[in-house]
């Protein structure tokens, strides 16, 4: 996790070698406290210190369950996205997963439960970009959708699959579901050019493109010659896309969830560094609202796009029963007025369980963990499996629909 810059009902309408996306080498922003303001110097190093030891310790322990036999469950590096491959039997379709802000950076970890359960259920291939935190989710979806497109390419060869026929799926959580928003978007731009830049296979459509209305409007013959096919469909689990300051809120959600599971436990990890967590949801907003960061594209913008540029043949919106944080609905009304003129549908499902963070589900008990490692983070369960299991029947369910 990286300082704020960022790291049932049914109703239908018709019409980043080791880290998936690359992480970038230009310098990471950090907010800082204005200066003067003492009240704010000790608390501010502090929680930078709990974000940047939260991420190495998130680091360890995908190092630990990689020096474990057999710790990391079927995953592998390919391309250098992380790769779960369906347990006996060869893959007929690929997944693009992209998580959400911080806990994306190790989907293999954190949504380990959640995503081989997907893979074993549905026979596909999921293929998780991992991506640092930043101010520019469009830098950080372009640099998902090139590291999905090679690594896809190899799975496809490696499996003998055809690359010009193999569905795609994308599948997003929270911020996750932004930037594959993005990408959709990028879809159509892609077609306007005629062709997708020499990328043959990554599952994308092209489009034409009217000017008058600026919208992409229908499917036509690929004019690369490359024979690429259309995305199969996006299953868009708790779309978030707050603005900056509205975005902290998913660190004290983090942060809460943290807490609760460590309530009663002794040992292990420091409680000084996770009681510090829940302050600094409010410390971060602060210092972002005085340095007008804001993400580009900005939420308004973004929506913008999904109206006028978003390509899919099926999307499905998940909603859970208790999750302040979705805003799904605003998606939805883009989507509804998208296909309108693009052929296409959207539907929306409420479920009547679960939270924000039910599809993040991992476990370290019997992981063998270095002393060091053992003393930061303990012995300790993340996540709801039972809510795991759930989910991944409706991500299931999604990919056996025509």
């Amino acid at each position: 996790m990286r300082a704020l810059g960022q790291r049932a009902t049914s109703t239908t309408t018709a019409a980043s070698e080791r880290r998936s996306t690359p992480r970038s080498t230009a310098a990471r922003r950090r907010v800082v406290p204005r200066v003067g303001d003492e009240r704010n110097d000790d608390a501010s190093s502090s929680h930078i210190v709990a974000l940047a030891t939260l991420s190495t310790a998130l680091r360890r322990v995908d190092d630990a369950r990689r020096a474990n036999d057999g710790a990391r469950g079927g995953w592998i590096d390919i391309a250098g996205a992380r790769v779960r491959l369906p347990r006996g039997a060869r893959p007929w379709a690929c997944a693009h997963f992209v998580g959400g802000a911080a806990l994306g950076a190790f989907p293999d970890v954190a949504y380990d439960g959640l995503l081989t359960r997907c893979a074993d259920e549905t026979g596909v291939a999921i293929i998780a970009t991992a991506y640092d935190v930043d101010l520019n989710h469009e830098k950080i979806a372009k640099a998902c959708g090139e590291m999905y497109a090679r690594a896809r390419a190899e799975v496809c060869e490696r499996e003998g699959l055809d690359a010009r026929t193999t569905p795609t799926f994308r599948f997003g959580h929270s911020l996750g579901c932004k930037l594959v928003t993005i990408l959709a978007c990028e879809d159509a731009a892609r077609g306007r050019s005629g062709g997708i830049g020499g990328v043959a296979g990554d599952g994308t459509i092209d489009m034409d493109w009217d000017e008058a209305s600026g919208t992409a409007v229908a499917a036509r013959p690929s004019a690369s010659g490359s024979g690429d096919v259309a995305v199969a469909g996006h299953f868009m689990v708790a779309f978030n896309n707050a603005d900056a300051a509205d975005s902290v809120k998913l660190i004290e959600k983090f942060a809460r969830e943290l807490l609760k599971k460590r309530t009663g436990e002794s040992g292990g990890v420091g409680a000084d560094f996770f009681s510090s967590l829940p302050s600094l949801s409010a410390f971060a907003e602060r210092a972002v609202k005085a340095a007008g960061l804001e993400f580009v594209p900005t939420p308004k913008e973004t929506l913008e796009r999904a109206r006028t540029r978003f390509v899919s043949r099926r999307t499905r919106l998940i909603k859970f029963k208790n999750d302040d944080l979705d805003q799904n609905r605003e998606l939805m009304e883009a989507l509804e007025t998208r296909f309108k003129v693009y052929p296409g549908r959207v539907d929306a499902r409420e479920l009547d369980f679960g939270n924000h963070l039910t599809p993040v589900y991992f476990s370290l008990d019997g992981l063998k963990l270095s002393p060091a490692l053992e003393k930061l983070v303990g012995q300790f369960s993340l996540g709801d499996e039972e809510g795991v299991k759930r989910l991944a029947d409706e991500f299931s369910a999604f990919i056996r629909e025509k």
